[in-house]
């Protein structure tokens, strides 16, 4: 007897074609947008060619669009978003109704046939407009005399990569679900799931965690590779230089690895639609052991989202974000399952929701009582191989050396750091009672066990009459402010140095501003050549001796805008700036003030930029 299957055991032309006639406003839609954008732009460009035929100059519009054509990749993400959910809703879509679940269950065509027949029916939506477009474009450019085959090539593959991913992505969502508007939703939160989870649990912890800064970079760059839509968006924002030699593509790493994943996506789609079930149809799970998933998963991302966005609106404290996400927690375990029995019946199941309760307020007590030791952790000074620190300041002179951050291993900055994070410590409990000053400290550790320790507070409070008693954190940014060589640094002199010196690079010129009462701008001056080299040469004099770039902690209060005189040296790389270097002239800067003296005797300065 013949088998009641089909011979063709993974592909089916009749189910293909069907599926593609009857779907064609999908990709007939995809295919007019692409057209409008690439094919009869090129059209309109020859036609401004022939009407400026005469034009005396050589410009050439349909030059310009053949270079420009890559800049489409921008438009590629977004059209690969939209239309890879509609392509796999399309073929998807017998697998959301019971009766058409059974008509296709019942054909004489495997299920490795019915999947990879819909798999590349809908596929084809996408990547056969490409091509067609592809090959318009290049009839365009060449009809025009000017075919520009890399931004071309580069469009196509870095186009077909991004369909290929978020369809296939679509589809592999499409297998979880027996309803065809829970696709789109499954789609659109695994598109950002994993930033929406990160940004949460951080945004938990900055308010649980006295210190808590971040995750670090690595995990950072992980989510967002699991964030295709903001991965594929960054890398895609630059596409090619032109050189001597040719054209340098950028970009098509990150597709390359993105369509990687798409077959691995499509396999396991293949995989699940082997297994699935005709009568989950209508469900909005359909694969059972995903449901307790996403019970839980709700429930976790309902506590943490309206928790966070409740307590917010409350402007409340930590006491109200407990309970807001607790509550929360409860509500989207019960909303789940809700959808999951399509019913409103469901407070049987009040095991679930105590679950997610109670993992939540172990979670808070793990917090609360610090069981990590992640508040009071302060490395030793044998653990740390470098800091990095940033903030610390209580002195303003408004310029330049305002805000110096600092990366050093050597052990007098490390033992700073150590100080300054230990005073943080010491207040997480309690502030500090009198006249006190008001800083921000970020420190960053490289330990020599290859680990990293980050903490962030925005509140470290330090009495400015420590300054001279060694151990206390005024003492300590004390003896960061005498540190010339961290703000000879940190002002730039020896990036500046280096632009003159190693990179042949020139004073462009020097503005001299001068504040009066209320902090009000009188007239710049601009000088140049010699008279702004000898400005530079007399400020770093004075820096060096110790006279100008002074702070004090005592004089954390009396510091303003009023009465300030600043210079601002600009440094010149090739005729563009490459570095400023901007300082405020104290009183003590004797050699500074003493060419600015001679200077206005001599009538220099302009009121206008310096062309030398």
């Amino acid at each position: 007897m013949r088998s009641g299957t089909s011979s063709f055991k993974f592909f089916n032309w009749t189910i293909f074609k069907k599926t593609v006639l009857r779907y064609w406003p999908v990709w007939g839609t995809y295919s007019i947008v692409w057209l409008m954008s690439l094919p009869l732009q090129g059209l309109m460009m020859l036609q401004l060619d022939a009407q400026n035929r005469s034009s005396a100059d050589n410009f050439s519009y349909i030059e310009r669009f053949a270079h420009d054509v890559p800049e489409s990749v921008r438009l590629s993400l977004v059209l690969a978003v939209v239309f890879g959910v509609l392509c796999a809703m399309a073929v998807c879509s017998h697998l959301y109704n019971p009766r058409s679940a059974n008509f296709f269950g019942s054909l004489p065509v495997r299920r490795e046939g019915m999947f990879l027949t819909h798999y590349l029916a809908g596929l084809a939506f996408l990547i056969v407009p490409n091509v067609i477009v592809f090959l318009l474009t290049l009839l365009v450019e060449a009809i025009g005399g000017a075919v520009f085959l890399p931004g071309l090539w580069f469009w196509l593959a870095a186009t077909c990569g991004e369909c290929l991913f978020f369809y296939s992505m679509a589809v592999f969502c499409g297998m979880f679900t027996g309803h065809i508007l829970a696709l789109p939703a499954f789609y659109g939160i695994f598109n950002v799931l994993a930033y929406g989870v990160y940004f949460l649990v951080k945004t938990m912890f900055q308010r649980f965690y006295y210190g808590f800064t971040d995750f670090g970079d690595t995990l950072s760059e992980i989510v967002t590779w699991l964030t295709p839509i903001a991965r594929l968006g960054r890398s895609s924002s630059v596409y090619f230089w032109e050189k001597e030699d040719g054209f340098k593509v950028f970009g098509l790493e990150a597709v390359a690895v993105y369509a990687a994943a798409a077959v691995a996506l499509a396999a396991a789609s293949f995989l699940l639609y082997r297994v699935r079930r005709l009568e989950s149809a209508g469900d909005v799970v359909s694969v059972k052991c995903m449901r307790p998933v996403f019970q839980y998963g709700v429930a976790f991302c309902a506590g943490l989202a309206l928790g966070i966005f409740t307590t917010a609106f409350l402007n409340g404290e930590e006491p109200t974000l407990m309970i807001s996400i607790l509550v929360w927690a409860v509500i989207g375990c019960f909303v789940a399952r809700m959808l999951l029995e399509k019913s409103f019946r469901v407070f049987r199941y009040w095991k679930g929701a105590a679950i997610s309760a109670g993992v939540f307020l172990l979670l808070f007590l793990a917090v609360g009582f610090d069981l990590t030791g992640f508040e009071t952790r302060v490395p030793t000074a044998d653990q740390v191989e470098s800091v990095e620190l940033d903030g610390a300041q209580l002195c303003y002179l408004y310029d330049g050396g305002d805000r110096v951050t600092t990366v050093a291993s050597s052990p007098e900055l490390v033992d700073y750091a150590i100080l300054l994070h230990q005073t943080a410590v010491d207040q997480r409990d309690e502030r500090p009672a009198g006249t006190t000053a008001s800083t921000t400290l970020r420190v960053t550790y490289r330990l020599k066990n290859g680990g990293e320790l980050s903490r962030y507070y925005n509140d470290l409070r330090v009495y400015p009459s420590e300054a001279d008693q060694e151990g206390t954190a005024a003492w300590a940014i004390q003896q960061m402010y005498n540190d010339r060589e961290l703000y000879w640094e940190g002002y730039g002199f020896k990036r500046a140095e280096q632009v003159l010196t190693e990179e042949g690079g020139r004073l462009q010129e020097a503005l001299y501003e001068a504040y009066g009462e209320g902090g009000e701008s009188g007239r710049p001056l601009y000088y140049g050549g010699s008279d702004a080299m000898a400005l530079y040469e007399a400020v770093k004099e004075d820096f060096q001796a110790g006279r100008i770039g002074v702070r004090r902690v005592a004089d954390w209060d009396k510091n303003s805008l009023e009465n300030q005189r600043s210079l601002t040296f600009s440094f010149a790389v090739e005729d563009k700036y490459g570095w400023h270097i901007d300082i405020r002239v104290q009183d003590t800067a004797s050699s500074t003030l003493a060419v600015m003296e001679r200077l206005e005797q001599e009538g220099a300065g302009q009121d206008h930029m310096t062309s030398d």
